[in-house]
């Protein structure tokens, strides 16, 4: 689009621009064809320098919510750390479709990772997964053992920190 405005612009500053300090068609011309080069050439140079994985990003329509949706379904059964990253990375994906996929997923496989304890099942990962994420008997020994709330309206994720805090008082709740 630019390329091509710049076209119309030189077209209709030539044609209908009357003024005293008037630039010469031909240097215009050979303006514009200098700026087209030097965008050709630096198109050019990036599409050969760029990973090609991503190369299609510039002209896919996919959003980042439905990128991340293809990249989860596409994993493999057994990639839980990179769907994990689903609920770490990205948590913003979850409230979107996380009921679908990403919910289905952790109820399967928690008592396995619970056997197993992969090295990205850390108690920080656990906490960031929201509470209906986890199976119910989970939830209970987490409320007894760790200290877990199960209640929706308390909000884990706080942006900011209070005044309180800041001067080392606990935080009322």
């Amino acid at each position: 689009m630019s390329v091509v405005g710049s076209f119309v612009s030189v077209y209709a500053y030539s044609n209908y621009y009357n003024g005293d300090e008037k630039l010469d068609d031909e240097t215009l011309q050979n303006a514009l064809i200098s700026l087209v080069a030097i965008w050709f050439v630096s198109t050019v140079t990036f599409a050969s320098v760029i990973k090609r994985e991503f190369l299609h990003t510039f002209y896919d329509m996919d959003t980042a919510l439905t990128y991340n949706r293809k990249a989860f379904l596409h994993l493999r059964e057994d990639q839980d750390f990179e769907k994990s990253w689903s609920l770490t990375v990205h948590p913003d994906v979850y409230k979107a479709w996380g009921d679908e996929l990403i919910k289905k997923w952790t109820l399967k496989n928690w008592n396995r990772w619970e056997e197993e304890k992969p090295a990205w099942f850390t108690d920080e990962w656990i906490e960031a997964v929201p509470n209906e994420y986890i199976p119910f008997e989970w939830r209970v020994k987490y409320k007894k053992t760790k200290g877990r709330v199960d209640d929706s309206q308390f909000q884990r994720r706080r942006g900011s920190i209070s005044v309180r805090e800041l001067m080392g008082g606990k935080e009322e709740r």
